[in-house]
């Protein structure tokens, strides 16, 4: 019997037009009712996840920035893993003489100390990972007055974040430059104690070595006395991978996953365009 279901958010339970379907919101809320919890599991923070989430009119508790954070269908943080300020101090340095944008996830709101070029061309990866027909040269020329490119903060200096005594608790970094943040990914956590994933193929996602999905999942399930059998864990990148551990009863790879999710997964359902993740929990919830 399954007693909590985990889901990502982009690429699973959020479509290609950016929300949540109708009849996803509406197997999750189903569910809900015969008293399965529901819990978001996303890369994102929860200032940007909350509002499609909210749009669909479902409540539920998230576990933000890879599992940074956990916090109640309020927002309030319940647990917490931040990154030391010499650890963020010392990657940053790193991602930028890599030629590489930066963005940081605070509590304070999302930061970067990259100029405006990189900024752009990190917008410009963005634009094309979304819209492949869209060249990433094409969206570069008007990356400056996108809302992926307003909605990050730039500061000119890191101290702007710690003199404000914010906690960080994920890096994130873009490039099209894929093979570039292929290789960071394995090199990275071999230099310095992180956990180093990330959601598509052109970012990297550097938290606390700790802050890992699946290993949220399960220190939020032991605190509820939920057994790993009794889980249904739901993705497709990635930053999911932590999810498909086999010790739960059932793993989901969406039918667009990356081949790797699609190989850890028990079962697989339909895409984030084809309602994938209410077709799961119907096939394996018995919903009305």
């Amino acid at each position: 019997m399954i007693k909590l279901i985990a889901s990502d958010m982009d690429g699973t339970l959020v479509s290609s037009n950016h929300k949540i379907s109708e009849a996803d919101a509406r197997a999750v809320k189903k569910a809900q009712e015969k008293g399965i919890e529901f819990i978001i599991t996303t890369g994102r923070s929860y200032e940007d996840a909350v509002p499609q989430v909210h749009q669909a009119g479902i409540e539920c508790n998230y576990l933000v920035m890879n599992g940074s954070e956990l916090r109640n269908e309020n927002g309030k943080i319940i647990q917490s893993l931040y990154l030391s300020e010499m650890l963020v101090r010392d990657i940053v340095a790193e991602l930028e003489n890599a030629n590489l944008c930066v963005e940081l996830y605070t509590t304070g709101g999302t930061f970067t100390p990259s100029d405006a070029e990189r900024r752009k061309w990190a917008v410009a990866a963005k634009i094309n990972q979304f819209h492949p027909k869209i060249s990433v040269e094409e969206a570069y020329k008007s990356a400056g007055e996108h809302f992926l490119y307003r909605e990050v903060t730039p500061i000119a200096s890191l101290d702007e974040i710690f003199e404000n005594d914010y906690f960080v608790g994920k890096i994130i970094s873009f490039s099209h430059d894929t093979e570039k943040i292929a290789a960071l990914r394995r090199t990275l956590p071999a230099i310095y104690p992180v956990n180093v994933t990330g959601s598509f193929a052109i970012n990297l996602e550097i938290t606390n070595p700790l802050a890992d999905k699946g290993q949220a999942i399960k220190t939020y399930a032991e605190k509820k006395g939920i057994h790993l059998k009794e889980i249904m864990t739901i993705g497709d990148s990635y930053n999911d991978l932590g999810m498909l551990d086999e010790r739960f009863g059932y793993t989901v790879a969406m039918g667009n996953a990356i081949e790797e999710v699609k190989e850890a997964a028990k079962y697989q359902t339909d895409t984030n365009d084809e309602n994938g993740v209410g077709k799961a929990i119907e096939r394996f919830v018995q919903i009305d």
